[in-house]
C-alpha cells in the first residue's frame, strides 16, 4: 500500500511545477517584483495596477523581436522616450533605432529591465533619458544619478567599445512637483562624472527645452513634461549631431508621411526626371496623410515651374482652403523646389486624436499656364526635406485621386 502511494506521489510530481519554477515565473520580465528585495538600485519602483499593465504590455510586445533588433541604437527611458513612437516618426531615417521607453518608468525600473530590454540586443549604442517620474515620487536627484551611474557601468562592462549617450533630464513645470533644483542637480552630477569620459557622451538636452526660469518651454513641451512634434524635432536634431560625431551614421530624417508620384499612378507624366502632375487639370489631386494632425506639422509640396515661380495654387486641408503662389525664393531657377506650409494656416490648433490630413490640390481657375507637382511630404523640421530618395513612393498616405493604377492597367502598358 505504501509503495503504491509513493509511486502515485512521484507521478504527480512530474506534472506539477516546482516551487522554484513558480517563483521564477513570478519574477519574469513581464512581472514587476512585489517587493524591493533583490531589486538593484535605489528609489521608487512603481507598482500601481496601471503601471503594471503598461510594463507588461510594452515588454510583452518586444518578446520575439530580439533577433531582428540586434545591433541597433537603443533609446531607454520613460514616456518621453516612448513618445517617439516605435518608428521614431521617421526622424532617424534609415538608422536602425529601437524604442525601449515605458510610460511611467523610473530610473530604478530602467536598471531592473536593462538585461532583457537592452543588453540582449547587443546594441551599437544606447541613449538614456530619465528622471521625471522619480522626482514625481519624491526621489532626490542623487538617487536618479546613482541609478543611471549603475546603468552606465553595466553598459560599459557589457561592451567596452559601445558608445553611451546620457541625455540631461528635461525641464518640467515651475513648481515643486518635479523641482527645478533637483533636475539641475541630476544634470550637474552627469557633467561632473562624465564630462571627460571618452565612453560617455552627455546630450545637452536641458538647455534646449528650458526657459530663463529653468522650467520647460510650453511651446515645445505643452504639458511642461512631454515634447510635442516640434520638441521631438529639436531633440532629433541634437541626437543627429551626436550620432555623426560618434560615427554611428547620418541617416537623413524621413518625413512623417509622404506621397511621391510615380509611373504607377494614373495620368502621371514624366518631367525633368520625376513623375507628377501638371496642374491645369480638370479635377483636383486628392490624397490623405494618415497621421494625427498637430500644430507643429508642415505640409511640403515639391513644385517645378519656369523661373522658380508657381502659378497660384488652391490647397484645401480638412475642408479649409487657401490660395498660395509658391516660389523658390532664392532667385535661382531649380528644376524642383519645396514649399512648406504650417498646418496652423489650415486651422490646425491642437492635436487631433485619430484624425488625418485630407488634402485637395488644384490650380486656380483662369490660369492656363500650368505648374507641375511631383510630391507631398508631412514634416516638422526642414531636415526632413534633405533625403532625395525615400525607401518607398508612399508612406502613411493614400493617393485617392487619380490614384494608383490597378494591376491590369500596369500589365497593359
Amino acid at each position: 500500500m505504501r509503495s503504491r502511494f509513493l509511486i502515485a506521489l512521484a507521478s504527480l510530481a512530474l506534472f506539477l511545477p516546482s516551487v522554484s519554477a513558480v517563483g521564477k515565473e513570478k519574477q519574469g520580465p513581464l512581472i514587476i517584483p512585489d517587493t524591493n528585495e533583490g531589486v538593484p538600485g535605489a528609489g521608487p519602483l512603481r507598482r500601481t495596477d496601471w503601471f503594471r499593465g503598461v510594463w507588461k504590455g510594452r515588454r510583452g510586445s518586444w518578446l520575439g523581436k530580439t533577433e531582428e533588433q540586434m545591433n541597433s541604437i537603443v533609446f531607454l527611458g520613460d514616456s518621453i522616450t516612448q513618445g517617439w513612437g516605435d518608428d521614431f516618426r521617421g526622424f532617424f531615417g534609415d538608422l536602425k533605432v529601437v524604442n525601449r521607453g515605458i510610460s511611467g518608468d523610473t530610473s530604478r525600473g530602467l536598471l531592473l529591465r536593462l538585461p532583457e530590454d537592452v543588453l540582449a540586443l547587443k546594441p551599437r549604442a544606447v541613449v538614456i533619458m530619465v528622471g521625471a517620474n522619480d522626482l514625481a515620487e519624491k526621489a532626490k536627484g542623487e538617487t536618479v544619478f546613482g541609478n543611471v551611474k549603475l546603468i552606465v557601468e553595466r553598459l560599459k562592462a557589457h561592451d567596452e567599445n559601445m558608445p553611451v549617450i546620457v541625455c540631461e533630464t528635461f525641464p518640467c513645470a515651475p513648481d515643486d512637483y518635479r523641482p527645478v533644483v533637483e533636475i539641475q542637480k541630476i544634470n550637474a552630477l552627469y557633467a561632473e562624472t562624465w564630462a571627460n569620459d571618452a565612453r560617455v557622451t552627455i546630450g545637452s538636452t536641458y538647455r534646449l527645452f528650458a526657459g530663463s526660469d529653468g522650467a520647460s518651454l510650453p511651446q515645445l513641451l505643452p504639458d511642461r513634461v512631454h515634447p510635442n512634434i516640434s520638441g521631438y524635432a529639436v531633440w532629433a536634431d541634437a541626437m543627429h549631431k551626436i550620432f555623426r560625431k560618434l560615427k554611428l551614421g547620418d541617416g537623413a530624417a524621413y518625413p512623417h508621411a509622404w506621397v511621391h508620384f510615380s509611373r504607377n499612378d494614373r495620368e502621371a507624366v514624366l518631367y525633368n526626371g520625376l513623375y507628377g502632375y501638371s496642374m491645369n487639370r480638370p479635377a483636383p489631386l486628392q490624397l490623405t496623410m494618415n497621421v494625427e494632425p498637430e500644430p507643429g506639422h508642415q505640409l511640403a509640396f515639391q513644385w517645378a515651374a519656369e523661373n522658380g515661380l508657381v502659378r497660384p495654387i488652391k490647397i484645401e486641408v480638412n475642408g479649409k482652403a487657401r490660395t498660395r503662389r509658391p516660389s523658390s525664393r532664392d532667385g535661382k531657377n531649380p528644376p524642383f523646389f519645396w514649399d512648406a506650409i504650417p498646418v496652423s494656416e489650415f486651422g490646425i490648433s491642437k492635436r487631433e486624436r485619430k484624425g488625418s490630413y485630407r488634402i485637395r490640390i488644384s490650380q486656380t481657375e483662369g490660369d492656363r499656364k500650368p505648374s507641375f507637382i511631383s510630391g507631398v511630404r508631412l514634416i516638422s523640421s526642414p531636415s526632413q526635406l534633405k533625403a532625395l530618395q525615400l525607401p518607398e513612393m508612399t508612406y502613411k498616405a493614400t493617393f485617392a485621386f487619380p490614384g494608383a493604377k490597378s494591376e491590369s492597367e500596369n500589365s497593359s502598358r
